[in-house]
């Protein structure tokens, strides 16, 4: 693991206790500090990782020798997105498990996301086999599906006036909305990082 890495998911965990404290204390205010403050440190890695292949002046070598590069780009990206729906996983089940606020569906939706976050993170570990451009394609409609969704939902949280919610779902709608941005962000820099060095090595 990196240190940019180790630094995410430190600041994952820290989240996640703040998630809880937010939940003891009935405090909005704290939960989107928290989830901002994950959201701030996946954009930052996500950025990270993924710019210095759009830049047109650093080929990085990216040729037909090279074809490895595309491949652990994507597994690299679907690791930091499983990481995202982990720290969503996390959040749910810590605040209606751990804390006295009761939501009938947030060990529900928890469950689910930890199972989405391994199933990403399997699927990540074998992307580098049998890549084709054909699987790359697919895997960026994937993507942009995804992407799409993140959208989709967050502006359902936003324009149905569920994020400001005081309802005992209001902790769950941080960890969406927050969710919401990270699959959006790291999907369009995902399917950039895809194009960038397909033309690369085209």
């Amino acid at each position: 693991m990196t240190p940019l890495m180790a630094a995410t998911v430190f600041v994952a965990i820290a989240s996640v206790v703040g998630q809880g404290m937010a939940g003891l204390q009935g405090n909005v205010g704290l939960a989107a500090f928290a989830a901002a403050a994950f959201v701030g440190a996946m954009l930052r890695v996500g950025w990270q990782v993924n710019r210095p292949w759009w830049r047109a002046d650093t080929g990085y070598g990216i040729g037909p020798a090279d074809h490895d590069a595309q491949p652990s780009m994507a597994a690299t990206n679907a690791r930091l997105l499983a990481l995202g729906y982990g720290w969503g996983a996390a959040s749910l089940l810590t605040v209606y498990i751990l804390t006295p606020l009761t939501w009938q569906h947030g060990w529900q939706y928890g469950s689910g996301m930890a199972l989405i976050a391994v199933a990403i993170d399997a699927v990540s570990r074998n992307l580098t086999r049998g890549w084709t451009r054909s699987r790359a394609k697919r895997l960026e409609t994937i993507t942009l599906l995804h992407g799409v969704a993140g959208l989709v939902a967050v502006g359902w949280l936003v324009g149905s006036g569920k994020i400001w919610s005081s309802k005992p779902d209001w902790a769950a709608n941080v960890v969406f909305a927050a969710g919401g941005v990270i699959a959006v962000a790291l999907s369009l820099m995902a399917i950039a990082t895809n194009r960038a060095l397909a033309s690369k090595s085209s």
